[in-house]
């Protein structure tokens, strides 16, 4: 209790006007955060506050222009111009709750000077990664608080925007689809998913960004990785992008044409354009479940546990074959590549 009052305490200093609505959110968001010493001990606590102590959680409806804009799919929504955090009214109370600590964890990561969100800041990059673990924080506030945990479950892919003949494994109530991939990432860098959420706290200096890609490169060396850091983070990025457009109703002449099984062209970043389809986002999920499983069962690493994950139901069910011995080959001596 004594925690949480003095977060109270501070919030209402930064805005002497808060509502006991959003109080309550911002301080349960805090506590979890506090609690589970996500935070980097050189970010300062205040200015994190700071961040969120202006917004006011607002619940819309299909009246509002926010669900006009973005359909009957987007669930929450961080208006940083006005400082409002909209939540569509008929969600169910766990998944309404889960979102505003979604769109709180956003607002907390987000730089007030140039409005880029945790790690994205200056280049725009590892956005799944940015939405998994808001996503996966968020549920882990709504878990602390209550007291209560969420099973994995398995969901058919083609419930998640995908083709049919796979399956998302995922305890989420929400992006389960970038759950999964983190899960798999995870694995890869041999830390916990609490270290994607530390990491984009830094989103001034672009600290975040070089720790992970530390990680990797350090994870590329002992697992002799196929990927370089920038090759799957564009792939990571690229299913994001296509699953963002099928997603929301903002740009409905793209949304229609990756329907439609056509491929366009976007700006992923400033300085990158790439193509992407439904085909495409397919292709991506694709070549990092089998060259990543791979690089991890022929180098000793968990390939294992990231078989569990693998999306298309034909390639998992080979993969566990794989790991079904109780030893995996060492470095070197795994099957070849076909």
């Amino acid at each position: 209790m004594e925690l949480k009052d003095n977060l109270r305490k501070m919030i209402i200093k930064n805005n002497r006007f808060v509502d006991s609505f959003s109080l309550e959110y911002f301080i349960n968001y805090f506590y979890a955060a506090i609690t589970k010493n996500v935070i980097p001990q050189d970010v300062n606590l205040e200015e994190l506050i700071s961040n969120i102590s202006k917004y006011r959680v607002v619940i819309y409806d299909e009246k509002s222009d926010i669900y006009k804009k973005y359909g009957p799919n987007v669930k929450g929504y961080r208006d940083s111009e006005n400082k409002k955090i909209y939540v569509r009214y008929n969600l169910n109370e766990v998944l309404k709750e889960i979102t505003i600590y979604h769109e709180i964890h956003h607002a907390v990561q987000t730089n007030i000077e140039t409005d880029d969100v945790g790690i994205n800041h200056d280049f725009n990059k590892c956005r799944m990664i940015m939405e998994a673990q808001t996503q996966y924080f968020a549920e882990e506030t709504y878990k602390l608080i209550h007291g209560v945990n969420f099973q994995a479950k398995s969901i058919p892919s083609e419930k998640l925007r995908l083709k049919s003949g796979g399956m998302i494994l995922s305890n989420l109530h929400n992006y389960e689809l970038y759950d999964a991939m983190l899960s798999k990432l995870a694995i890869i860098l041999d830390v916990s998913k609490d270290f994607f959420v530390y990491i984009n706290y830094y989103y001034k200096d672009g600290k975040g960004y070089q720790l992970l890609k530390e990680k990797y490169e350090e994870a590329k060396i002992k697992y002799n990785l196929s990927f370089t850091f920038d090759e799957v983070i564009i792939l990571l990025d690229k299913i994001y992008v296509t699953d963002l457009f099928l997603y929301s109703d903002e740009v409905k002449e793209i949304k229609q044409k990756l329907l439609l099984g056509q491929r366009i062209c976007i700006k992923l970043y400033e300085e990158i354009d790439a193509d992407i389809s439904i085909k495409i986002e397919e292709s991506c999920i694709s070549s990092f479940d089998v060259e990543l499983f791979l690089d991890l069962y022929q180098n000793n690493g968990n390939a294992k546990e990231f078989a569990k994950y693998i999306i298309s139901n034909e390639k998992r069910s080979v993969a566990t074959k794989y790991v079904s011995f109780d030893e995996q080959p060492s470095n070197g001596s795994g099957n070849s590549r076909k």
